[in-house]
């Protein structure tokens, strides 16, 4: 989630600093240059339009993912309990393990 926060945040700030250069340049009265002032806003709102389409797409995909997640796993109590204690022993398994690896073995000799 964090990632597509800073992505959302890096792409509006490229919106923005591409309409504050066209701000900049809105004094030159050179009639190409205005042509491409319309262009490039026409970019710029066709842009922030997409982004602000997928952002909502995006929402709407993580909703259907979390109802249909809650769902599943209210339709298999025992299968989320049974996968929970797994990932349990697991982890206490490699935690046990870890530990005894860093206590110096009883039988080792001193050379």
């Amino acid at each position: 989630m964090r990632h597509s926060a800073a992505l959302e945040e890096e792409l509006r700030n490229i919106v923005d600093h591409a309409e504050a250069l066209l701000e900049a340049l809105a004094d030159d009265g050179d009639a190409k240059l205005d042509q491409l002032r319309e262009r490039v806003r026409a970019s710029i709102d066709s842009a922030r339009s997409r982004l602000d389409e997928l952002l909502a797409d995006a929402e709407r995909a993580r909703e259907r993912a979390a109802d249909a997640c809650e769902g599943w796993m209210q339709e298999n109590p025992w299968t989320v309990i049974a996968l929970s204690a797994a990932v349990g022993l697991l982890a206490g398994w490699l935690l046990a393990g870890r530990g005894r690896r860093r206590t110096p073995s009883a039988d080792a000799s001193p050379s």
